[in-house]
């Protein structure tokens, strides 16, 4: 937590009271904008539920093509079967 200095006019023109609750504002303020904010190890389990992902996103991807070729192929030598009778 850092150390609010009010300058003395203004504790001046404010009162005791008002400096403190405006010191309590600021700095309630500060702690809830930090809350926010991701952190490192936020970003590293980010990452690795990407990279999980992307993965998974991979081979389910290649399985598939690979149905499509092999469809492909049985289509083909089908097609070219019926030519050759």
């Amino acid at each position: 937590m850092s150390v609010i200095a009010i300058p003395k006019p203004l504790r001046e023109k404010l009162g005791d009271e008002a400096t403190d609750g405006l010191i309590k504002v600021l700095n309630d303020a500060e702690s809830t904008s930090r809350k926010d904010l991701a952190t490192k190890e936020d970003l590293a389990r980010l990452e690795t539920k990407l990279v999980e992902k992307i993965g998974d996103t991979k081979a389910e991807t290649l399985k598939w093509m690979f149905i499509f070729w092999a469809g492909q192929l049985a289509a083909m030598f089908v097609m070219f079967k019926s030519f050759i009778k």
